[in-house]
């Protein structure tokens, strides 16, 4: 298969599925509630994000010129040579952070409902941003406080989505938060 066959693959795959479930979701029977959206806004707005992000991806690879067609000159030849050379360098494999990693999931996931939403995705957000070997502890604080009241936001004001509050003392956290952001 050539790379430019392999390249397109998994886009066509995930387009493929993305179909498919598309299809699903445009077949979800529930009762609406009033002016809140139904359960089937955001799989279908997430599908199409999937498919129009598949379409371009896709899209972009037919336009590419083959490396062959590039014209023959030596600057096209040395630039894909160049290229792949990097490509067969060996690249450095980091198993022990990928393991971290995993387990700083598991933990999230187990620690959810003891420390809440939203001091849980604030440590794990920190903690894989460091086990990513970022070093700077500022920037490590204000993504990790930034990002969970974004998603605590998008979640419980946007989404309606009801999250795990924790156990005292975290639950006083929690609903401070709540309440400053306005939520019920």
């Amino acid at each position: 298969m050539s790379p430019r066959y392999r390249a397109l693959l998994p886009y066509l795959l995930v387009l493929a599925g993305a179909v498919a479930l598309t299809w699903s979701a445009l077949h979800f029977e529930f009762t609406p509630r009033g002016d809140r959206p139904g359960p089937d806004v955001w799989p279908r707005a997430i599908l199409a994000l999937m498919i129009v992000t598949c379409v371009l991806r896709i899209g972009t690879l037919l336009r590419r010129r083959p490396v062959d067609d590039a014209g023959g000159t030596e600057e096209a030849a040395g630039d894909a040579l160049a290229e792949d050379e990097r490509d067969a360098a060996p690249r450095k494999r980091y198993p022990l952070l990928l393991a971290t990693g995993i387990a700083l999931t598991a933990a999230y996931v187990a620690l959810l409902g003891t420390l809440g939403f939203f001091v849980d995705t604030v440590l794990y957000i920190g903690a894989l941003i460091r086990t990513g070997r970022y070093r700077r502890w500022p920037v490590i604080v204000a993504v990790s406080l930034g990002g969970a009241l974004f998603f605590m936001f998008v979640f419980m004001k946007v989404v309606y989505l009801s999250l795990p509050i924790g156990t005292p003392p975290f639950e006083a956290i929690s609903l401070a938060l709540m309440q400053l952001m306005g939520i019920r």
